[in-house]
């Protein structure tokens, strides 16, 4: 089978692509998924996530090294099936900072600068993607109450500006549904008959005829067949699969290759290098009395009358993103903006379970994060066979000014709580608690029980070196027809979340391809 272009990978990118490069009926386009074709209802209720994200159907997991060195500590989760990650995240839709999109067009990144990704935004909201809860309640009420004291700014919509501000989080739900990049982008143009959907099929690795990319080696079950690809192969994988990709093609670090018995094709030192992950710390505070929508999901009969409630209306606490308020401040008056995001969720989870689920009392859990971390870690391949686990080396809070950063998430977020009229209804702090108090001491928590936040960066990285991974157009460098276009080009974290970056890159890099005027992709 041939195609003009081959796109591996259904996530948040490889829709936006599909969508907007098979919008000209003149050329063809084969979007390859190694999950399934995601039409589970379940996937469509938001807050099932917490069940979802516990399914092997749905996510694969990698076994992460710890900086220390010590056996897997912590697991990465990724989506699997059309949508990727957003059959399973969270559903935040944030942004990004525009001085970190500018820092990027500054690094020698023509093209990628705050003016062209807020007009790829325009574009793709206008898809009626993204809402924002505007039901408050006696918990929102008092956060908001508290972060003003704290001199965060209560805002309607937190994508509008780049300040200290707290707001219901925007989300990828619609009418009570999440909302998925399959669901936006695939759905409405799933009947182009110049678009073909392979799903359940594993891409093994880009067939190169004279450094150049002429399709792609795929696994349908037991039996190899190979795709191919008259102008492009556009790899859109994700931040741990796209350099895995790469180097089972050859292309990448010598070393790495040779110690998977794989020859060298194009040296390229960064693949699956410089990956950036952001580090969370958390805090659960339990309240003395019953509120707040704990106690109307904590028991399975609980659960039982809200899912006919969001059956029959498409409300309450099972419609809402998985975090509800999110909170982008400054660590220190020193701070220039905003360098930690927090995320706030009015209920308690069970500190007793190693599964997801809620505690039996009424709490409040707070998340945060430093925006722009710089430590790097490591994903690369450790045999030449797909389904064997990548070697995936995390790294987190190296540098002073992270550790500066999450040192002061904690006491923020205290003092946002201690602001309000909630402290008034604190009975405890249920972890870390009061011997985790100063900044050694978050630092030190988040290492030991923190996780990174599923935004990796940079394993792909664009720029205008040599060394760099993909140049500005995100062509591989040293192989024609190849692109990268998902995460991995990132060479760094551009505030908040990933899901909407990516769209946004994928839908300019579409522009890109395209080579002219954007076409309507709606059609």
């Amino acid at each position: 089978m041939t195609f003009d272009y081959v796109i591996v990978g259904a996530g948040a990118a490889g829709c936006v692509l599909a969508n907007r490069l098979s919008a000209d009926p003149g050329v063809s386009v084969l979007l390859v998924e190694g999950g399934g074709t995601g039409r589970n209802p379940l996937l469509s209720v938001p807050r099932a996530f917490y069940f979802t994200l516990r399914s092997d159907r749905y996510v694969d997991r990698y076994p992460v090294r710890s900086t220390g060195g010590d056996a897997a500590v912590e697991v990465w989760t990724r989506g699997r099936g059309l949508g990727g990650s957003t059959l399973v995240n969270g559903m935040m839709y944030v942004r990004g900072a525009a001085a970190d999109f500018d820092a990027l067009e500054a690094a020698g990144n023509p093209g990628w600068g705050s003016e062209a990704f807020l007009g790829a935004y325009r574009s793709i909201e206008d898809h009626e993607l993204v809402s924002i809860q505007d039901e408050p309640d006696g918990i929102s009420t008092a956060l908001f109450d508290g972060a003003a004291q704290m001199g965060l700014r209560h805002s309607k919509d937190f994508n509008e500006t780049d300040d200290e501000r707290i707001a219901f989080t925007p989300a990828m739900i619609r009418r009570g549904r999440r909302v998925s990049a399959a669901s936006a982008f695939l759905g409405p143009v799933r009947r182009r008959p110049n678009l073909t959907i392979m799903t359940n099929v594993r891409a093994e690795r880009i067939v190169l005829r004279n450094c150049r990319a002429v399709g792609v080696l795929v696994r349908r079950g037991r039996r190899l067949e190979e795709v191919r690809a008259r102008r492009e192969v556009l790899i859109a994988a994700g931040t741990v699969e796209s350099p895995l990709l790469l180097e089972r093609s050859g292309i990448g670090r010598p070393g790495v290759l040779q110690d998977a018995a794989l020859t060298t094709v194009v040296e390229s030192p960064n693949v699956g290098e410089n990956v950036i992950e952001q580090r969370a710390v958390s805090m659960q505070v339990r309240f003395r009395d019953r509120r707040g929508p704990t106690e109307s999901l904590n028991t399975l009969p609980k659960q039982a009358m809200e899912g006919l409630r969001y059956l029959a209306t498409r409300r309450g606490p099972i419609a809402t993103s998985g975090y509800d308020i999110v909170s982008a401040f400054r660590s220190s008056p020193d701070a220039v903006r905003p360098d930690a995001q927090g995320v706030w969720v009015p209920m308690a989870i069970d500190e007793t379970s190693d599964q997801m689920r809620l505690a039996r009392y009424s709490g409040l859990l707070f998340t945060g994060y430093a925006l722009r971390p710089t430590t790097t870690s490591s994903i690369h391949i450790v045999s030449a066979h797909p389904g064997d686990a990548p070697a995936v080396s995390a790294n987190y809070l190296n540098d002073a000014a992270e550790r500066a950063t999450t040192g002061a998430i904690l006491a923020h977020a205290r003092g946002v709580i201690a602001a309000s009229s909630l402290a008034d209804h604190v009975e405890d702090e249920i972890f870390p608690g009061p011997s985790v108090s100063t900044p050694e001491e978050v630092v030190d928590y988040s290492r030991a029980h923190g996780g990174g936040i599923y935004h990796a960066v940079g394993s792909c990285a664009m720029g205008p070196d040599a060394s760099d991974v993909v140049d500005p157009d995100l062509r591989v460098r040293g192989v024609d027809g190849l692109r990268v276009v998902d995460a991995s080009v990132l060479p760094f974290q551009v505030s908040g979340n990933s899901t909407a970056p990516v769209m946004a890159l994928a839908w300019l890099a579409a522009d890109r391809l395209l080579g002219g005027p954007p076409i309507d992709a709606e059609s």
